[in-house]
């Protein structure tokens, strides 16, 4: 099957591994495994990418010494992955070229979503995902153990299956695969086949036997051929059928994602407003500040980042062209919507200064200070995050944020080195967001773009972060009323707006944008009444990414400032209404200069404000469950079997048993019969062995508990063992309490009764080998309190029993 642009990877995990976050749980766990929204272990795209980039080097490593072209084949090593200038063989940076950006781009190897729905509200199947792995330290000196060196790891199961999905930036293909995909090219497909070919761990002690792995590429298979687990992928075989391949040609021009508009505004037509709801699927990174190694993100997508996009995106439905100045994009901001339909979507906006929020901004109450001060006792701060019109109140909306921990791995030493940058922390914005960006189009413009499409943003959005989906797209988007004009005109900045003095420095002030609503709103003027402004200067820093060079520094008008200006003369609404739409000051294609004029928000006296709710994501329901039970199902009945077993005493479990505590040799031989059950005539022969039982008397006795009637037969304690063991498979269960519904270890209701049927023989020999324990730990305590003063009992006989036996 011939690889496209697009297509699934997926690993199959054949020894437990681990993919570590670098930390671990003070006196419990010294490493813990990496989990994601789900608390379900994963493999970062960073960590596959880099155990793949690395086979695939030396795949073409190997074709290049029978290459008529030196570094051809790692030529196309390069196209695929990126180039590397901070390594000192790459050519790139030898020859002082740019650096080459990676064509292919991947997200996170994680579980199927079905399985991934299945966990959510269910801690103990997620918990069941991982496992415990004590070592020691070993001394050199001694060949033993180490003192004080005990340690406790998490590793992730076996037999897990992750998927990534693989784009490859083409030419026709469209940015990140969103057009029809094509085929690869063969040198491309052949490079990445025979790499996923020689990847055989991954994660952390991949070199000594931790993380094996088999990375399936479309049409390979896993073959479990007499036990040894073994890749076939036909296609692979089809490529190399001819031997070594010959050389290849040079690897095509990275795709461009964005394409040029340098024209200003030319569309007199009209604009109209599109709406565009993203759902953040993988964190987004945009960098807001970096402290040591932490780069924290913005709480939103900035429109500078969103404008490539959108302008690749835009087709003119007549003849004629488009400007850059025809469209605006407003920053990708938190939003909530109804659930069940993702149209409803309405956009936050930045808390306004003129708002405090009582306790030291942690209580319920809000105040207006332009209607009514706080009092000195409710100790007020400014209120910080975003809003949302919510019936006659607002709601109070943060992005939940994220961190992510990741190492770079120094390819000689194969693991975290000082020189090759050590760990680094990425702080963004959390899976499962909701944001809404609003895009001012020509009236006759065209937004290519899909409900479902998937795009990237922000920083490191090859791999692990920035990946988000296109949820909803409401076009037009209906015009919100003139604003309502009064005596004094409040200006609330809903984004960060630039704006110069007359000797065009940057000015960041209320008085720089009263002269431009001045210059705006001719022949009318305004003046700053300083006493109802509340106003802030932020700076953005950039990078421009296309010349490897960091931007200027953009200061600007914080967003949330709040400016009230005296009118001086005539203002028509309709003027308003359009600087509204259209912003004021620089740069507003990119989301600057939005703001309002005399909004509800800064009108309330006493705001009613809804801390409870969030932007989280809706749960999903699981769709595609198979029918055989799952490693996690199965993992999390055996810990709940363990633990009611613990709990279970002797003769709950088969009654009267308690009385043979004593008689090891007949304990033993019921811990035999434990072990044949396990074999496909096993039943016969442990049926056999209590027939076999009760035919000698003397052994039948032992077996038989008395009753409180002395006129009744002696109930037997074998045929209890009968019951549990053969003839009532329900029993176990019943005594074990794991009978009934177990909501919290099933990943769907009904599955139970499959998952008991799969895990009855080993439930058996748990509880059993339980109680056996307990009845020969009751029998070391009744003859001594160690084994030397059992082993003396045995080996002294008393002399009575000396005597009979020397008179027999």
């Amino acid at each position: 099957m011939t690889l496209l642009t697009t297509f699934d990877v997926t690993l199959e995990f054949l020894s437990d591994w681990h993919v570590g976050t670098g930390q671990g749980q003070l006196g419990t766990i010294d490493a813990e495994v990496r989990r994601d929204a789900d608390k379900l272990p994963f493999v970062p795209a960073k960590t596959l990418v880099g155990v793949w980039r690395d086979a695939c080097e030396t795949v073409a490593a190997t074709f290049d010494q029978a290459a008529d072209r030196p570094h051809a084949w790692q030529a196309w090593v390069t196209w695929l992955f990126g180039s590397q200038p901070a390594q000192r063989d790459d050519l790139t940076a030898r020859s002082g070229r740019p650096p080459i950006p990676a064509a292919l781009r991947l997200t996170p190897a994680r579980a199927p979503e079905w399985l991934r729905a299945g966990v959510r509200g269910r801690p103990a199947l997620a918990q069941a995902a991982v496992l415990l792995r004590p070592g020691v330290a070993i001394d050199d000196a001694t060949g033993t153990a180490a003192d004080r060196l005990l340690r406790v790891e998490e590793r992730a199961i076996r037999s897990l299956q992750l998927h990534s999905r693989i784009t490859v930036a083409m030419a026709g293909a469209g940015p990140d695969g969103s057009a029809t995909p094509v085929p690869l090219p063969v040198p491309a497909e052949l490079l990445l086949r025979a790499g996923a070919r020689l990847v055989e761990a991954v994660g952390g002690k991949r070199n000594r036997g931790s993380g094996r792995v088999a990375v399936l590429l479309s049409g390979a298979r896993l073959n479990h051929a007499d036990g040894h687990p073994t890749v076939t992928d036909p296609r692979l075989n089809q490529l190399l059928s001819a031997g070594v391949p010959a050389t290849p040609p040079a690897p095509p021009a990275a795709a461009d994602p964005v394409t040029f508009y340098p024209y200003d505004r030319v569309n007199a037509d009209g604009r109209r407003t599109v709406r565009v709801a993203l759902r953040v699927l993988t964190p987004v990174v945009v960098a807001d500040g970096v402290l040591g190694n932490v780069v924290s993100s913005r709480d939103a997508i900035p429109g500078t980042a969103l404008l490539g996009t959108v302008l690749s995106r835009v087709a003119h439905d007549g003849p004629g062209r488009i400007g850059v100045s025809d469209v605006a994009v407003g920053d990708a901001v938190p939003a909530v919507a109804d659930p069940e339909d993702p149209r409803t979507v309405r956009p936050a906006q930045p808390v306004p200064r003129v708002w405090q929020r009582g306790d030291k901004g942690r209580g319920r109450t809000v105040h207006n200070t332009l209607s009514s001060a706080a009092t000195h006792d409710e100790r007020a701060r400014a209120m910080s995050g975003w809003i949302v019109r919510d019936g006659d109140g607002w709601r109070h909306v943060d992005s939940a944020m994220t961190a992510s921990t990741h190492a770079v791995v120094d390819d000689e030493a194969r693991r975290p080195t000082i020189d090759s940058g050590g760990v680094y922390t990425y702080l963004g914005i959390a899976p499962g967001t909701l944001l809404c960006t609003d895009i001012r189009l020509p009236a006759r413009a065209r937004l290519r773009l899909g409900k479902g499409e998937r795009l990237r943003f922000g920083r490191s959005r090859k791999d692990d972060f920035g990946l988000v989906e296109v949820v909803a797209i409401v076009d037009p988007l209906r015009d919100p009323p003139p604003p309502v004009l009064g005596d004094r005109l409040r200006v609330w900045c809903v984004s960060d707006v630039l704006l110069r003095d007359k000797r065009l420095v940057p000015d960041p002030s209320p008085q720089a944008l009263a002269e431009t609503l001045s210059a705006a709103l001719a022949p009318a003027s305004v003046e700053v009444h300083d006493a109802d402004t509340a106003a802030a200067v932020t700076r953005r820093e950039g990078f421009a990414v296309a010349w490897g060079r960091p931007r200027p520094s953009q200061v600007a008008l914080r967003a949330g400032s709040v400016v009230t200006l005296v009118v001086t003369g005539p203002v028509g609404p309709d003027r308003l209404a359009e600087l509204e739409r259209d912003g004021i000051g620089e740069r507003t294609a990119e989301g600057y200069g939005r703001i309002r004029f005399n909004p509800p928000e800064l009108t309330a006296d006493d705001p009613a404000v809804d801390f409870s709710h969030g932007s989280a994501d809706p749960q999903v329901r699981p769709t595609e469950l198979p029918r055989e039970p799952h490693p996690l199902e199965v993992n999390a009945w055996r810990r709940a079997i363990r633990r009611a077993s613990a709990e279970l005493a002797p003769d709950d479990l088969v009654p009267g048993i308690s009385r043979l505590a004593g008689n090891r040799a007949q304990l033993g031989s019921l811990r035999a019969q434990l072990e044949r059950l396990t074999l496909p005539s096993g039943r016969d022969m442990v049926r056999h062995w209590i027939e076999a039982t009760r035919a000698v008397p003397a052994r039948r006795k032992m077996w038989e508990k008395p009753t409180r009637n002395e006129k009744a037969e002696p109930e037997s304690v074998l045929d209890e063992l009968a019951r549990l063991l053969l003839d009532s498979p329900a029993l176990l269960w019943e005594r074990l309490q794991l009978a009934e519904e177990q909501p919290a270890l099933a990943l769907a209701p009904g599955r139970e009764d499959a998952i008991r049927q799969v895990l009855h023989t080993e439930a058996l020999t748990i509880a059993v080998t339980d109680a056996l324990r307990r009845l020969l730990r009751q029998l070391g305590n009744a003859t001594g309190p160690g084994v030397g003063a059992r082993a003396k009992n045995r080996t002294a006989p008393s002399p009575a029993r000396t005597t009979a036996k020397e008179a027999r």
